[in-house]
This record gives C-alpha cells, sequence and structure tokens, in this order.
C-alpha cells in the first residue's frame, strides 16, 4: 500500500480510503539430513479495496504504477537478482566445495 499512497501523491489522485489483504500460500518438500530441502511459494493473493471519487482511468494508472512499482513484487518475479558471497572465519567459503551427502 505504501506505493499505492506514493505514485497516488505523484499523480495527484486521491484516495478516500485503501485496505488491504494479503495471502501467502507456501510449502516445502525435501529432507533437511540429506541437505535438499525446497521451500516454495505456491501463491500470492493480494486484495485492495479502494474508496475514491476520481475517475476510474486515472484510479487505474495509480495502481499500474504501484504494482510495476513496487520493488518486492519485481524481485520476486526475477529471483536471478540474489547474488550470494560467504565468508567462514573471515575467508572466502564456497558452498560448491562441499556437496552435500549422497543418498544411498
Amino acid at each position: 500500500m505504501t506505493q499505492i499512497e506514493r505514485y497516488a501523491q505523484m499523480m495527484k489522485v486521491h484516495f478516500d480510503s485503501v485496505k488491504g489483504s494479503i495471502g501467502l500460500h507456501v510449502g516445502a518438500e525435501g529432507s533437511v539430513l540429506r541437505q535438499t530441502v525446497k521451500a516454495r511459494a505456491d501463491g500470492i493473493d493480494v486484495h485492495y479495496d479502494i474508496e475514491s471519487h476520481e475517475e476510474p482511468a486515472k484510479v487505474a494508472g495509480v495502481l499500474r504504477n504501484a504494482r510495476n512499482g513496487c520493488y518486492v513484487r519485481q524481485s520476486v518475479a526475477r529471483p536471478d537478482l540474489f547474488n550470494d558471497t560467504l565468508t567462514l572465519n573471515g575467508q572466502p567459503f564456497s558452498l560448491e566445495d562441499y556437496p552435500p551427502p549422497s543418498s544411498a
């Protein structure tokens, strides 16, 4: 909702009320002991209840900008953005040097 307020101010569009709710559906699979755990998000449900006397086209413009300008939404859509670096006891550390145990 922060982005909705931000873009509404920039676009000079007045909202009387904005209420939102988010539902996150998650799961996990794999084994902790075999180090194969994979968490996943199966879905994110976002609902906004908006009150405004503005023209619907103006409201749509604010909401479109808010969606496209949301850093979290854009990051979730592009998981390749993560760039991990690790150190162990002050020295560079690579997980690839220590593969998970093989399943026998």
